[in-house]
């Protein structure tokens, strides 16, 4: 691995720990609520948190491609808060102790999960560059199960998997894309973040619900 590579898992990571401490400080605000309010619906809590990371991830992106460090920012700061916001809701549901161990379970488990991608990445000689349409096709999948499973609630289930699988293959073509140009610090540090959050969110959830039963 490159050192320019080095860089870009170094960035992801303090993102990712900053992103994780956001969270856990939202969990003891009001923030921790919104989740609560926005899931009413369903489908009305996907369309909220999938324009606020898609609108982060353009902005965030678009900011380092044209060196506007003040939209880049505002970017990575949106996504912040979406992914703050989010875990805060699900570690609102346990205490504190339960808390801190289910953030350090699911960040061993997604840790895990992207050992696994990026040995599948730099084993191998295969081209993962479809993996982004893929995983664009699981998350029109998440809104089409999250309208049904609006109104049918044993398929609200379906939305959850698709999502996980849509953030993993996203992760994986992160990854290959960051061996693809690894010179691309920023935008690689950024889509692997993005990724991973993704993946540690939807991991927190059955975490804390597997701990909440307990």
């Amino acid at each position: 691995m490159k050192t320019d590579e080095l860089k870009s898992i170094g960035l992801s990571a303090a993102l990712i720990l900053a992103n994780i401490a956001v969270m856990w400080v939202f969990a003891f605000t009001p923030l921790s609520q919104i989740s609560e309010i926005v899931f009413t619906h369903l489908i009305l809590g996907v369309i909220f948190y999938g324009i606020l990371l898609t609108a982060g991830v353009h902005l965030a992106k678009s900011g380092i491609r044209n060196s506007d460090s003040k939209k880049a920012w505002t970017g990575t700061g949106v996504l912040q808060f979406a992914y703050g916001i989010f875990g805060a809701g699900v570690l609102s549901m346990v205490g504190p102790k339960t808390q801190a161990l289910a953030l350090g379970a699911t960040a061993v488990i997604t840790t895990g999960i992207t050992v696994i991608s990026g040995l599948a990445v730099y084993l191998t000689d295969h081209n993962f560059s479809s993996w982004q349409r893929y995983s664009n096709y699981l998350f029109m999948g998440v809104f089409l199960m999250a309208l049904i499973g609006t109104f049918t609630a044993p398929l609200a289930i379906l939305a959850f998997i698709l999502a996980l699988l849509g953030f993993i293959t996203y992760l994986v073509y992160e990854i290959w894309d960051m061996k693809q140009r690894p010179s691309s610090i920023y935008l690689n540090g950024i889509g692997i973040y993005v990724a991973f959050m993704g993946v540690f969110v939807q991991i927190l959830q059955l975490v804390i619900e597997m701990m909440a039963d307990r």
